[in-house]
């Protein structure tokens, strides 16, 4: 196919999926915009641009060319923030990024990067790595990186040790940050897409695990892929961006860990490969239980810094709140839908298990840069 009718039949796809994310999303935070143009071309300086005299929001197509649809859809929502204003009579012309542009942003859930105020959205967009970490949190990282590297010890003590330290370090850092109300802009997300049309069980039980577990709020959604054209599956994970960063690490270690351990286990065993399944389940089903062991964890660091456990308690009910009111602005109409699992092999499942009992957070064998690669 001829590279401009390609790149012109994309424009038109991508277009017809942006007004269908614009009527979603409209829906989805009840702002009752109005119809509006969506056109995708190229442009000089910006991302996007809300025109209220023609009633058309412009994305650059190097927007689209360049950025995972998630980002695409944020500067989307930032441009419907100004055509919010518009709508609802704040001033029907007004297009800066005043005090009615930021109470829009709020009303569509916009990110924090994507909803600056005092200008257009950065000419360079951050990933959430490049976003904005304090030096204690950077410090706390860094801790982390050195912790997970004696977790590599073949010495199942010293291994567990680290692992538990690491939980630790992140009770005592976000109890801090709460009891000394160092509540600044820190909220973020972070999506997953493992380009699927539907969530594979052990898929499933990973996201789980980093809901229960790692200080983060998992949401199931879809996202649409700009090159395929398609959507799929994908989940969102909201939290603090240190926590983000540290669920990020511990999602991309037991998808490696399910699959290097599946292989030594069929090597062993000469099992057949529908087993595949059951055994990974196995494996995060035994993980599982070795966290839920350790759920006390934020008790046991606030009495080694001489806090009552009932200021512990209270302390976990704020940051249960602050973060499910950042997930509220994100979904304020989420549903809440459970995974049965479907049915396993019961022998393949429990030697998973017994593995999963044993498995400790370290760096992942096959590491790229910094924090295994995937924290950096």
């Amino acid at each position: 196919m001829d590279t401009t009718l390609e790149e012109e039949n994309l424009r038109r796809l991508w277009t017809s999926q942006l007004y269908k994310e614009h009527q979603e999303i409209s829906w989805y935070h009840r702002a009752g915009l109005k119809p509006v143009v969506i056109q995708v071309i190229e442009m000089a300086g910006v991302w996007g641009k809300w025109d209220p005299f023609f009633r058309t929001i412009s994305l650059n197509a190097k927007l689209i060319r360049e950025h995972s649809w998630d980002v695409v859809l944020e500067v989307l929502k930032h441009e419907m923030a100004h055509q919010y204003v518009t709508d609802h009579d704040f001033n029907s012309y007004d297009t800066d990024h005043g005090l009615a542009f930021q109470k829009a942003c709020q009303k569509l859930g916009v990110s924090s990067w994507a909803s600056r105020a005092g200008g257009e959205i950065p000419a360079v967009i951050p990933s959430i790595r490049e976003r904005v970490l304090s030096a204690e949190d950077q410090r706390l990282l860094e801790r982390v990186e050195k912790l997970l590297s004696l977790a590599q010890s073949s010495n199942e003590h010293e291994a567990l040790l680290a692992m538990e330290r690491v939980r630790e370090l992140y009770a005592k850092h976000n109890l801090d940050r709460i009891r000394w109300s160092k509540d600044e802009d820190s909220m973020d997300s972070l999506f997953f897409c493992r380009r699927k049309k539907r969530t594979e069980p052990t898929e499933a039980k990973i996201l789980a695990i980093l809901n229960d577990h790692f200080r983060v709020k998992v949401i199931h959604t879809h996202l649409f892929d700009a090159k395929a054209c398609e959507r799929f599956k994908a989940a969102e994970i909201l939290g603090r961006r240190e926590n983000i960063l540290m669920a990020e690490f511990v999602y991309h270690f037991l998808h490696q860990q399910c699959e290097s351990l599946w292989m030594s286990y069929q090597e062993r065993t000469r099992c057949a490969a529908l087993m595949r399944r059951s055994y990974q389940l196995g494996v995060l089903s035994g993980f599982d239980e070795k966290l839920i062991k350790t759920d006390s964890i934020d008790i046991m660091v606030g009495h080694r810094s001489a806090v009552a456990e009932s200021e512990v308690k209270s302390l976990q009910k704020i940051e249960r709140s602050a973060c499910e009111e950042f997930v509220g602005k994100r979904y304020p109409r989420i549903s809440k839908k459970s995974w049965g699992g479907g049915r396993v092999d019961q022998g393949a499942f429990t030697s998973g298990q017994s593995e999963g009992r044993q498995l400790n957070l370290n760096k992942p064998l096959k590491s790229h840069s910094g924090f295994g690669g995937y924290l950096k």
